[in-house]
């Protein structure tokens, strides 16, 4: 038997990994698409979720210190209530990965499409060429390194705090008037939409056991949450204030039209060309993590075991291949349908944050003191956030959790092996980070 890994992660790595968690291709579109939706009044949501990331950081750390194990929230989710719910957690995720699909790569197309002038065709085909070109090489075996993903995280971090900072300088406040032009009810709208800016806080939980002071998961977290909190904030104040937000393509791809305000239009094509290619990173990551996913859950008995087979070289070919047709269907409809990133939006982070609920009730039950009252916060902010879902969607997760069940059931008969082993990890995070901070695979390109 192997000696054990030496903890590795200090305060300051273990900050770096929640805010990467965190951050993703959704920053550089979702401060204009919820603008679009709300209005100046947009900024009420970013301020109510950044005060809500709080609590939920603070009971995923809770969770990661009461017992550290690569499980993450998954294994918490099962301790609470049994295999089965961790079953709707996976089937939850990996349900909404079709539209989510669409999501990164409609925001890397449109910054694409910002560099030649193109409209929503050249916006589809840069997009999902870049997602052909993905599934492409992870079924090859394949996969952008994590450095290259760090790297790409951190240059389109670092532009967007550069671009926010000098135009928070241009900021009118005439832009702010009427504050809330869409009411009160377009705000909680898009709170749902920027939920997809916010999911990550339990990437780190399977890592949980890496860091050097168990006491550092705690204060890593809440620091990530300023860092995350101050960068969101000042975009969307950036966003708002210089206008840089309406229809047409700009509406997508607004750090272009606001680096053109700024520094030029030199500036502008810089933007559009980071924009585009920096985010095959995650696009790529995001074909990994789904497929990975798919396979993880079939082998556990949660999914049809035919499609849980790996090559020799631990490449899941079926579940890419299923995958890439789902996403690709997706595509389609979305393109026949003229939905755009914020129609698709809600699709996706219904299903996030049905899964924040179901992770904050578990933290409910499985913790004690003042801990489980701060998850008791957490739990009933996602449950006032997915209430703004509207019940088409809630039918439509109503219905998920209704199928995931039934599956369990139908596949248990088939045999004694079916469930699969209680508590492995599910190689899902059902979360939007990007894949440096996860042990196996990551599974979304927020």
């Amino acid at each position: 038997m192997g000696a054990a890994a030496v903890p590795s992660v200090s305060l300051a790595r273990g900050v770096a990994l929640y805010a990467g968690a965190v951050l993703g291709t959704g920053i550089l579109a979702l401060p204009a698409i919820a603008a679009g939706t709300a209005g100046p009044a947009s900024i009420l949501a970013w301020l109510a979720l950044i005060g809500t990331s709080y609590p939920m950081a603070l009971t995923y750390a809770a969770l990661s210190q009461q017992r550290p194990d690569t499980a993450g929230f998954s294994g918490a989710i099962e301790r609470a209530f049994g295999p089965a719910w961790g079953a709707v957690a996976g089937w939850l995720y990996l349900w909404q990965v079709p539209t989510g699909y669409v999501i990164p790569a409609l925001i890397a197309g449109n910054y694409g499409a910002s560099l030649i002038g193109g409209g929503r065709d050249a916006a589809f085909a840069l997009g999902y060429g870049l997602v052909a070109l993905a599934f492409l090489l992870n079924a090859v075996g394949l996969r952008v390194s994590t450095g290259a993903q760090l790297i790409s995280l951190g240059a389109i971090t670092a532009g967007i705090a550069l671009i926010a900072a000098r135009a928070l300088g241009h900021v009118d406040a005439a832009a702010f008037h009427p504050f809330a032009p869409h009411g009160a009810a377009a705000v909680g709208l898009a709170a749902v939409q920027l939920f997809w800016a916010f999911v990550g806080w339990e990437a780190i939980t399977p890592l949980s056991a890496e860091f050097q002071r168990p006491r550092d998961i705690r204060r890593a977290s809440l620091l990530a949450v300023a860092v995350v909190g101050v960068l969101y904030l000042a975009l969307a104040v950036a966003t708002v204030g210089t206008r840089a937000y309406g229809p047409g393509l700009a509406a997508n791809a607004p750090l272009v039209r606001m680096a053109a305000g700024t520094f030029g239009r030199s500036a502008a094509f810089a933007i559009g060309l980071a924009g585009f290619v920096l985010s095959f990173a995650p696009i790529n990551a995001y074909a990994a993590g789904i497929s990975r996913l798919a396979s993880a859950l079939a082998r556990r008995g949660q999914l049809p075991r035919w499609l849980g087979e790996v090559s020799p070289s631990g490449t899941p070919r079926r579940a890419l291949g299923i995958m890439s047709i789902l996403c690709l269907t997706a595509a389609a409809l979305a393109y026949t349908r003229h939905w755009g990133i914020a129609d698709l939006l809600p699709l996706s982070t219904s299903s996030f944050i049905a899964t924040y609920v179901l992770s904050m009730a578990a933290a409910v039950r499985l913790l004690r003191g003042r801990l489980r009252w701060v998850a008791a916060v957490s739990l009933a902010a996602c449950c006032t956030v997915l209430i703004f879902v509207g019940p088409l969607l809630l039918a439509w997760l109503g219905g998920v959790v209704g199928c995931a069940v039934a599956c369990q059931r139908v596949l248990a008969m088939r045999g004694p092996g079916a469930r699969g082993r209680r508590g492995a990890h599910t190689e899902s995070r059902v979360s939007g980070a990007p894949p440096a901070v996860v042990v196996d695979a990551d599974a979304r390109a927020d």
